[in-house]
């Protein structure tokens, strides 16, 4: 234990303003959402504030759950500090953010993320008391004045974040998702389904072929090959997701397939993602930020996994197929592939396996129109 930690919970009738340290990645961000819902319940006059990092910052910008959204450029800045012609710029901008934190005058921050980078943002809010989960790595639980203890068997990760809510005195059993919306997101989302040559009674299904991880992938072709199978076979029309940077694959992807999918890589941004995530049939994707987005809205998916254990990070709660072979070697949680066979309990999946489940869900919904089954 920390030697400032306290046994027990800090007095919560002397806390009137709140900070959220949890800055990424989507996935968690998503993940946490919960945390911040039984919160707001147990606290509905309380001043919450949340800090996150510039990607994931579109799931809480404008979020009816929040008084204030901070945002960190932390990636960005660390580009921009190889460049020494950008070095005044940025630090200005990192002293406009520890400014903004000090700001607050927050009694509690509760840090989330359990990491130095988080540690460092605590820091240069200061606040009375600090609280994060004991254990935490980096060193940064020795910044922490109370330790949230959690249970040695696995747990997901959302409710993880919910054992901080129940040591603040919040009821974690109510596990709500909340986002922020607006009619004008629905449009934009008509206006793409239009675009994308969608009548009424397609099937819809999203690929999502991205993840962070090397060891994540399944593969372009993969991909491309269960798009057309599942558009010969049930009749689907097929998205293609990803953000500005997926663009090159997503465009060799759609190359691939006949017939050619929808891309929609790049030309959306998270409230957007959230409102087409909404009007599909199914997701088929990796373990990534959109697989969390879409397990929590709902929205049926097949997800595939190889070295992330999803019993720690698979979608939560939701109606989802999570497709895996058991190997002795995952879940190895290693970005890199630590065996001469690479990404093999990825590659070990096949599109028949994929294609049969994803048909199986849409045919549940009697969306798979043609009734044919993959082929």
């Amino acid at each position: 234990m920390s030697a400032l930690a306290q046994n027990g919970p800090p007095p919560m009738e002397q806390v009137k303003r709140i900070l959220i340290i949890k800055p990424s990645s989507l996935g968690d961000v998503v993940n946490a959402l919960p945390f911040l819902a039984s919160l707001r319940r147990r606290y509905p006059d309380r001043h919450i504030a949340w800090l996150v990092e510039e990607e994931a910052a579109g799931l809480l910008l404008g979020h009816p759950l929040l008084d204030r959204v901070i945002v960190s450029g932390r990636r960005r800045w660390g580009r921009q500090l190889l460049v020494p012609l950008r070095w005044p710029s940025t630090l200005r901008e990192i002293g406009r953010l520890i400014a903004e934190l000090r700001s607050g005058r927050y009694d509690l921050i509760v840090d989330l993320q359990g990491l130095l980078k988080s540690a460092l943002m605590l820091l240069s809010a200061g606040a009375r008391f600090r609280v994060g989960f004991a254990g935490a790595r980096e060193g940064s639980q020795r910044v922490l004045t109370h330790l949230v203890p959690l249970p040695l068997e696995p747990m997901h990760a959302v409710d993880r974040y919910l054992e901080v809510a129940r040591f603040l005195g919040a009821d974690p059993a109510s596990k709500t998702f909340v986002f922020p919306s607006s009619p004008e997101d629905g449009l934009r989302a008509e206006v793409l389904m239009t675009e994308a040559g969608v009548r009424p009674g397609d099937p819809v299904v999203a690929l999502n072929p991205r993840a962070r991880w090397p060891t994540k992938l399944w593969g372009e072709e993969r991909f491309a090959r269960l798009g057309e199978m599942l558009a010969r076979g049930c009749g689907a029309k097929i998205l293609v997701t990803g953000s500005l940077s997926d663009l090159p694959l997503a465009n060799r992807l759609a190359a691939r397939m006949n017939p050619a999918p929808f891309v929609l890589a790049g030309r959306t941004d998270l409230r957007l993602l959230i409102a087409l995530l909404k009007r599909i049939d199914l997701l088929v994707t990796l373990d990534s930020g959109p697989m969390h987005l879409a397990a929590a809205l709902g929205t049926p998916l097949v997800a595939l996994f190889g070295p992330t254990d999803p019993r720690l990070n698979g979608p939560y709660e939701s109606e989802a197929v999570v497709l895996r072979v058991p190997l002795p070697c995952s879940p190895c949680l290693k970005r890199r592939c630590q065996i001469r066979e690479d990404r093999l309990c990825m590659r070990s999946i096949s599109e028949e396996e994929v294609a049969a489940a994803a048909s199986a869900i849409l045919a549940k919904g009697k969306r798979c129109r043609m009734g044919a089954g993959p082929s």
